[in-house]
This record gives structure tokens, C-alpha cells and sequence, in this order.
């Protein structure tokens, strides 16, 4: 990374799972990140997902599985 430019962020497309995860990522190596996003806010938008046990391992690599997808939730209200 000697040819890259401190000053300039990386920029990742979409705020979902995926982006926010490589944001993250790119983060925690030291990185400027901007995320672009064009949903006005972040939230739920009605769908769940299925996460296999791969998903909690890469939770674990990015330090998020306790806190964050081990911990208990509260249920949403319909």
C-alpha cells in the first residue's frame, strides 16, 4: 500500500450487511472509508435473513459476534 494516497477514503457502495462489513473491515486495517448509501436512513425494510454458521465466524473476525449477533434481541411489534 505505498502508492496509495492516506488523504483519499475507500468508497463502498451500499449501506446493507455486506457494505457496512467491508467498511468495517477496511476500518479496522487502518483505512478512510466513506459509505455511500442513497436510502435517507437506515432501517428495517421488512425481509429477514438466514445466517449460516460462516456468517458468525466472519461476525467473530470483525469482533461484532458477541455484542452484536450474539446478543439478545427484542422482538419487533407488527
Amino acid at each position: 500500500m505505498s502508492d496509495t494516497n492516506p488523504s483519499l477514503p475507500v468508497l463502498v457502495s451500499g449501506g446493507g450487511i455486506g457494505g457496512l462489513a467491508a467498511a468495517l473491515a477496511l476500518t479496522r486495517r487502518g483505512l478512510r472509508v466513506k459509505v455511500l448509501e442513497q436510502a435517507p436512513q437506515l432501517g428495517e425494510i421488512g425481509a429477514g435473513i438466514q445466517l449460516g454458521p460462516n456468517a458468525f465466524a466472519a461476525f467473530d473476525a470483525l469482533g461484532i459476534g458477541q455484542e452484536g449477533a450474539r446478543a439478545p434481541s427484542t422482538p419487533t411489534r407488527w
